[in-house]
């Protein structure tokens, strides 16, 4: 007899704070981060996790947008067969310019196969933020694997703040993966574009394998969540933070100067005047 277990398969997409803008802005927003979690009375099992991110330019916003590959081996150790209900939130931030994914935008498959889903929205108790809710089902036979793969466009947390040039983070939530019943491996690869081809800052151990190319395995769920840092050089030096305190400064005068000129003409012809009426 087939059995239906209530467990749920969770990708949150986190967003970001984005910033207000500005006349010279330094703040872009992004939607990015993902997760799988399930209930944790759930007897389904993630033996493998891999996941991709290929980055390119936004060309809407300027940012960075990573096409991401989350590719999960899954298995069911029971032996009866399950039919497991599934849900694919997404969350956005109110009135963030650019911001939401369609639902043509996402790609779910089990074994190959596309998965039909309906959107549903989902009580949030944020009012800054609205959360919607893909649900679709996965079947498992007894003792059998479907391999699940979840794609999505996330886009980058970008920043000039102190520096020459934009630091691109993304963020992919991995903590709500424990409480599966077992989480295997995880494989990540990154690849990133010429704007931007160095991560500079990272929260797992990332090895270089190659021009903009970044790898890691780990055995088993790691701690905290992946998040890292691509910029247009290899670090942050000395040199580029004075660069960039100069750039702005220069901003300020462009802004200024006239203003400034019109108060020194002022300031001269009236010193004139004055010596005029000695």
């Amino acid at each position: 007899m087939k059995r239906t277990v209530f467990c749920t398969l969770v990708l949150l997409l986190a967003l970001l704070t984005p910033a207000a803008a500005n006349s010279t802005p330094t703040r872009l927003d992004g939607v990015g981060g993902s997760a799988l979690e399930v209930d944790e009375n759930c007897p389904v099992m993630v033996s493998a996790e891999q996941l991709t991110f290929q980055i390119q330019r936004d060309n809407d916003y300027g940012r960075l947008c990573a096409q991401v590959t989350a590719l999960y081996q899954m298995e069911n150790p029971t032996e009866e067969p399950l039919t497991v209900p599934m849900a694919f939130y997404l969350e956005e931030r109110k009135g963030q310019v650019g911001n939401g994914l369609e639902p043509s935008q996402v790609s779910v498959t089990a074994d190959g196969q596309a998965l039909s889903f309906t959107q549903q929205e989902v009580e949030n108790d944020d009012p800054d933020r609205d959360r919607t809710a893909l649900v679709y089902t996965v079947e498992f036979p007894a003792g059998g694997t479907r391999e699940v793969v979840v794609r999505y466009p996330s886009f980058s947390y970008s920043i000039q703040e102190g520096t020459t040039y934009w630091r691109h983070t993304f963020t992919y939530l991995l903590s709500p993966a424990q409480y599966w019943a077992h989480f295997g491996t995880l494989d990540v690869e990154i690849s990133a574009p010429e704007e931007a081809p160095y991560i500079i800052d990272s929260t797992l151990p990332l090895e270089a394998a190659g021009e903009g190319r970044y790898t890691a395995h780990f055995d088993g769920l790691p701690e905290g969540e992946l998040e890292f840092t691509l910029y247009r050089e290899p670090s942050i030096t000395l040199w580029d933070r004075c660069n960039a305190f100069l750039q702005d400064a220069g901003y300020v005068m462009f802004f200024l100067g006239p203003v400034i000129l019109v108060v020194a003409v002022l300031v001269i012809v009236g010193v004139l005047l004055r010596r005029q009426r000695r």
